[in-house]
């Protein structure tokens, strides 16, 4: 699993992020720390973005990333309670409608849990910061039919009704693919 710093996890983010400059012709955007309040460009879709900024954070702590272990996790069973200080996690959310589907990372520094994203046609803060305790609970709440919605908003500050025309009446929730 990936131990990382908030330093290291500032360059990895900015590292992608001016790949996404150069390559994608997407503006420039660069993070000083990880209490920002830099918001991300549209253009970039989370699932090109955070896969790239997991890749960076292996190369920066010379980490191979076929080393890396993901668990899949059905309708939110079982999902971790903690993650131990240090550690960063990519989290790939899968479901119908798949418009809602998210893939973003975390750095567990200390008490604090930083959730790192994009979110395609949305521009949403690229850095932001929970108590763990709180993050953990909204987390969990993806999979819960009564608390969804409000923790998909507290989480990524998108409102679901924003990103699809019709939510539906349960979770949206099937798969999410864990990895770390």
């Amino acid at each position: 699993m990936p131990k990382a710093t908030k330093e290291q996890t500032v360059t990895a983010v900015n590292n992608v992020l001016e790949q996404a400059h150069q390559i994608d012709n997407l503006k420039e955007i660069a993070i000083d720390n990880l209490v920002t309040e830099v918001m991300s460009d549209p253009g970039l879709s989370c699932m090109d973005f955070s896969p790239r900024v997991l890749t960076q954070i292996c190369k920066i702590t010379n980490m191979n990333p076929e080393d890396l272990d993901t668990k899949t996790y059905r309708q939110g069973a079982n999902l971790p309670a903690v993650f131990a200080d240090g550690t960063f996690v990519n989290i790939l959310m899968k479901g119908d409608p798949s418009g809602l589907n998210h893939n973003f990372n975390i750095l567990v520094s200390g008490e604090m849990t930083y959730l790192i994203q994009t979110f395609i046609k949305h521009s949403v803060r690229i850095v932001r910061s929970f108590e763990s305790g709180d993050f953990i609970k909204h987390w969990h709440n993806l999979s819960d039919n009564d608390n969804w919605v409000a923790s998909y908003s507290a989480l990524f500050g998108v409102e679901p009704k924003n990103v699809v025309e019709d939510l539906p009446n349960k979770t949206w929730l099937e798969e999410q693919y864990v990895t770390q």
